[in-house]
């Protein structure tokens, strides 16, 4: 792995944890593509990022990124970790808003980023969907 391509992993996770959202988008090429995967959302570009960021911030401003590991090479970098946090924000989905449950997460992620350049081109998140409606008490 190259390192440089694993610094910038790693620096998007810092950016997530410290609430840094300008750093964050900074890891992204302009025209990045993020996919979740559990709920078919694809954000794209700097706005689309910062979009998908308030979407895990604003139900969760406490959350943080536990746990991290990451591997990978030849411009592919997978990241694991634990997300935690506890759900004092509405939180949009593409099925509607789901208001505070006041619930802590702790569910595992996986996201697949492609580097190019020094920056992020395309993200694929997965995570239990199932976990994280039973944690937030919704199943």
């Amino acid at each position: 792995m190259s390192d440089k391509d694993a610094e910038v992993v790693a620096k998007l996770y810092e950016a997530w944890n410290s609430r840094d959202i300008g750093s964050w988008v900074d890891c992204f090429s302009p025209d990045a593509t993020w996919t979740n995967l559990p709920t078919g959302e694809v954000h794209t570009g700097h706005d689309g990022m910062a979009r998908n960021y308030h979407n895990w911030d604003g139900p969760f401003p406490d959350g943080k990124c536990a746990e991290l590991t990451i591997s990978g090479g030849f411009g592919l970098v997978v990241a694991e970790f634990t997300a935690i946090g506890t759900h004092t924000g509405t939180m949009a989905t593409p099925d509607g808003c789901i208001e505070p449950t006041g619930r802590t997460l702790l569910v595992p992620f996986c996201d697949v980023h492609h580097l190019e350049a020094g920056r992020i081109t395309e993200t694929r998140r997965y995570w239990d969907q199932l976990t994280v409606s039973a944690q937030l008490g919704l199943s």
